[in-house]
C-alpha cells in the first residue's frame, strides 16, 4: 500500500484548532509509529515523538536506523502514531521486539495515508514525511499532519489510570531513575537487569521498571534477547554520536522553526540564562562546574522552550547522555564536553535571533561532543 507524498494536497492538512487538540493527547506516554511499504505492514514502539508546529502541523518522530520500521518510513514516506492506550501495554511490548510478526493477533485499519492504524488506540495521528536529519543511529523524521482520531480512555503511562498524575508521576519517576542507574553503569554493560531488584532498589514497582525498560530499549540502552531477559547495552562512538546528533537536529528545528519568531519575554527569557552562563564562567575563584552544568541544563530548556510542543522538550531532554560522561571523563575532560566557547556563541546568536550563528554553533559543538566522546570510547576498546 504504498502511498505517493503528492496524492494529498496542502488544503487537505487538518487545521490548528483540531490539531492542538490531538497533540494535548500526548503526555509522555508510549506510541507506536506504523507505516506500510509494497502492502507490507511495520511498526515499533516509540517514546521520542513530538507535535513539531501548529502552522502547519507537524509531528516529529526520531528512528534508529537499524530498525526495519526505520527503512520502511524512509522508503514509503508516511506514517502514523498510534498513542498507546492504557490497555495496550502487550501491544506496546510487542511492537518493542525485533524480529517478530509484530502484526499478528493485532487488530488494525488503513489511515488516509496508507498506515496501519492500531485499533483501540488512544489517539492516532497520521502524516506524510516532507522533511529528514540524520544523526548518527537515528533519523528524525519531521512529518505534515493529514488526518487524526481521538478516542476515550486514558494514556498508557497513567497504568490502569487508578491514580490519576500520581500514577504517571512514578512511571517518570521510574523511567529517570533507570536511565540514570544504566548511564552511571551501575549494572554493568552487558549484565541482565533483575526487575524486582531495581523496583526495590529504587523504591518503585516492578511493572513502572518493566515499562521504563520498554523505553530504553527504543533509545538504544538496553538490549532485549530473544528469551526475554534484558541487558545492558554497550555504548560505540556511533551510538553516542547519534544522541549527539539527535538533540542537535531537534535544536536546530527549533533555532529555524520558532528563533526568527521569538517574543520579547522569549528573548528575555534567553538572555537572563546567557547572562547566569557568563557568570558561572567568571567566577572569582574559577570555573564553578556544578553551577555551569546547572546553567548550560537550563539554557537548552529555555532554547528548546521556543516551541510550544512540551513533547519537543522531553525529546531532546531524553537524548541526553551526560550521566554516563560525568563518571567516564576526568574532570578537565569533561569541561571540554560542555564546550564553553561554542555554547556562548550560540547563546549570543541566540539573543540576537542570529539563526545561521546559531546553527553553526550547534554543528560546531556536535563535532567537538563528538570527539572527545569517541577519544574516550576508544581509549577503552571501543565501546563503554
Amino acid at each position: 500500500m504504498k502511498s505517493s507524498q503528492s496524492q494529498i494536497p496542502s488544503s487537505d492538512l487538518v487545521d490548528e484548532a483540531v490539531f492542538r487538540n490531538v497533540a494535548g493527547y500526548f503526555a509522555t506516554g508510549v506510541t507506536v509509529i506504523t507505516t506500510t511499504c509494497d502492502d507490507t505492514p511495520a511498526g515499533t514502539t516509540a517514546s521520542a515523538v513530538a507535535s513539531l508546529s501548529m502552522d502547519p502541523p507537524m509531528m516529529l518522530v526520531c528512528l534508529n536506523r537499524s530498525s526495519a520500521t526505520h527503512d520502511k518510513v524512509m522508503d514509503s514516506g508516511i506514517f502514523a502514531v498510534n498513542i498507546m492506550s492504557q490497555e495496550q501495554d502487550s501491544t506496546a511490548l510487542a511492537f518493542a521486539r525485533k524480529g517478530t510478526d509484530k502484526f499478528a493477533g493485532i487488530s488494525w485499519s488503513s489511515a488516509p495515508n496508507g498506515a496501519p492504524v492500531i485499533d483501540g488506540s488512544l489517539a492516532t495521528i497520521a502524516c506524510r514525511v516532507t522533511e529528514t536529519a540524520v544523526g548518527g543511529t537515528h533519523t528524525v523524521f519531521m512529518g505534515e499532519v493529514i488526518d487524526t482520531v481521538t478516542n476515550p480512555g486514558e494514556p498508557l503511562t497513567y497504568y490502569r489510570g487508578i491514580f490519576g498524575r500520581f500514577e504517571h508521576d512514578a512511571v517518570e519517576r521510574a523511567y529517570q531513575d533507570l536511565r540514570q542507574h544504566i548511564l552511571r553503569r551501575q549494572t554493568p554493560v552487558r549484565h541482565i537487569l533483575d526487575a524486582a531488584a531495581l523496583a526495590e532498589r529504587l523504591r518503585t514497582r516492578s511493572e513502572y521498571v518493566h515499562q521504563a525498560m520498554v523505553r530504553l530499549e527504543s533509545e538504544g540502552l538496553v538490549h532485549r534477547s530473544a528469551d526475554g531477559s534484558t541487558s545492558v547495552a554497550a555504548i560505540t562512538p556511533e551510538i553516542a554520536h547519534g544522541f549527539f546528533a539527535a538533540q542537535a537536529a531537534i535544536e536546530v528545528g527549533v533555532i529555524d522553526t520558532y528563533l526568527p519568531h521569538a517574543g520579547a519575554d522569549q528573548l528575555k527569557t534567553l538572555q537572563e540564562a546567557r547572562q547566569t552562563l557568563v557568570l558561572a564562567l567568571d567566577g572569582d575563584n574559577g570555573l564553578d562546574l556544578d553551577g555551569y552544568i546547572e546553567a548550560v541544563r537550563v539554557f537548552h530548556r529555555r532554547l528548546i522552550g521556543l516551541s510550544p510542543s512540551s513533547q519537543l522538550l522531553g525529546a531532546y531532554e531524553e537524548m541526553s547522555t551526560a550521566a554516563l560522561w560525568s563518571q567516564l571523563l576526568s574532570q578537565d575532560e569533561w569541561t571540554q564536553m560542555l564546550d564553553h566557547k561554542n555554547l556562548l556563541m550560540l547563546a549570543n546568536a541566540a539573543v540576537a535571533q542570529d539563526s545561521q550563528g546559531a546553527r553553526a554553533a550547534v554543528r560546531r559543538h556536535l563535532e567537538t561532543v563528538t570527539e572527545i566522546a569517541t577519544r574516550a570510547i576508544t581509549a577503552h576498546g571501543g565501546s563503554i
